[in-house]
């Protein structure tokens, strides 16, 4: 007979929690850029293969298409941002229900700062340098200052030309709409601390008439679309789901149906993703996609929030389809792989001569597959290199040198 000290050690393995980290949010984390990555490369080499099935006949799929990745893939940036928020957050969250202590606001926004500024300010000015060399300048000389000093300042979104023609590159703008969030964050942690409920609703419901009412009525929709405001309720669903989380972690741990339930819900809101991708790919041209994206955002972030909650708390055998250590390793050089790899893989389809993705294709699926699988070697070694040579080691400079003092 089993002895019920060895079903208690099982249930601590296969459904334990941990409330300092997430381990499951890597890969999902690993996925949302690698999405984004998809996205910016289709855009270089109009390459997107059909994987051929016949393995998964016996359930009616004869291939996969992820032709929804190479359309709207460019939404997952919204999962990156309600994971910035869920980590963020969790800290507070512990605080609130166990008293574990916080970082006060000078050592949270120290950490931001080595955790973002030095591979962003170096990405920047490397990017300019080359975009000066390149003449991407010529005949701009005012504009050429304006970019420069708006990226960095992280004020590019305040100004329509340097968000929408800069001559860095087009992804910068979402470290802008991060910092934004930095810098209003720790009111809305003390806000979410003492009333999560109401400052959750003031911040979806914000958030949502802003995407919904007013920018659609105050310009185009490539200018509203990426706004700080219309980030509100993916904000607002990350510091919730973090909240939910520790307090599942509290009063749930080491069970079995809520973590099975959660399975479940992971299962159902990837479910819900997908459709929600294949909505946006279907409004049409990229106008119409933004439109859809203004409002439909808080529905979307709603299901990433399930599925990143649903996937937090599964049985460990489901989390650790997350939780591998290739995910891990690309999450860990993530940042880098975002600031870079739309840059990168222009530069080298302009390498191969090419202008367009048009360019690319009409070379035949070789010149494709060399284009993408070149562009995947350099970003993933810039990521590498940039991350562990120059990131990290600022980072701990920055932090131990605070720490002495």
């Amino acid at each position: 007979m089993e002895r019920p000290g060895r079903r208690n050690s099982i249930a601590d393995t296969l459904f334990s929690t941990d409330t300092t980290h997430v381990g499951a949010l890597d890969g999902v984390r690993a996925l949302g850029v690698l999405c984004v990555l998809w996205f910016h490369f289709w855009q270089q080499t109009w390459w997107m293969p059909v994987y051929q099935t016949p393995f998964l006949s016996w359930m009616g799929i004869e291939r996969i298409n992820p032709d929804v990745i190479r359309r709207v893939g460019y939404l997952c940036v919204d999962l990156m941002l309600l994971l910035s928020a869920f980590v963020l957050y969790l800290p507070y969250a512990r605080n609130r229900f166990t008293n574990a202590p916080v970082d006060p606001v000078k050592t949270f926004f120290r950490k931001r700062f080595a955790r973002i500024v030095p591979s962003y300010l170096f990405a920047v000015i490397v990017m300019y340098a080359v975009a000066l060399a390149e003449g991407t300048y010529a005949g701009r000389g005012g504009f050429a200052i304006k970019d420069l000093l708006t990226h960095l300042t992280f004020t590019q979104m305040l100004f329509n030309d340097t968000y929408l023609f800069t001559g860095i590159t087009a992804v910068m703008w979402t470290v802008c709409i991060e910092v934004a969030f930095y810098l209003v964050f720790p009111l809305l942690a003390k806000a979410f601390l003492r009333r999560p409920l109401i400052t959750y609703a003031a911040m979806f419901l914000i958030g949502t008439w802003f995407s919904v009412a007013v920018a659609p009525a105050i310009a185009e929709p490539r200018v509203m679309v990426n706004r700080f405001l219309t980030f509100l309720p993916v904000f607002a669903n990350g510091m919730m789901a973090a909240h939910l989380y520790v307090c599942y972690a509290e009063k749930a741990r080491h069970k079995a149906i809520p973590s099975i339930i959660g399975a479940i819900v992971a299962a159902g809101a990837l479910y819900a993703i997908v459709r929600l991708f294949h909505l946006c790919a279907a409004a049409g041209n990229a106008g119409n996609q933004q439109i859809w994206q203004m409002r439909f955002r808080p529905v979307l972030s709603l299901a990433f929030t399930a599925f990143l909650f649903g996937a937090a708390i599964a049985p460990l055998p489901i989390r650790k389809i997350l939780d591998n250590r290739l995910l891990v390793s690309i999450a860990a050089v993530s940042y880098n792989l975002y600031l870079w790899h739309q840059w990168i893989i222009v530069h080298v389809s302009k390498a191969f001569g090419a202008k367009s993705g048009q360019d690319i294709a009409a070379g035949g699926a070789n010149q494709q597959w060399a284009v993408t699988l070149l562009g995947l070697v350099i970003a993933f070694a810039a990521a590498i290199l940039i991350t562990y040579g120059l990131e990290k080691p600022i980072a701990r400079l920055i932090l131990n040198t605070k720490k002495e003092k």
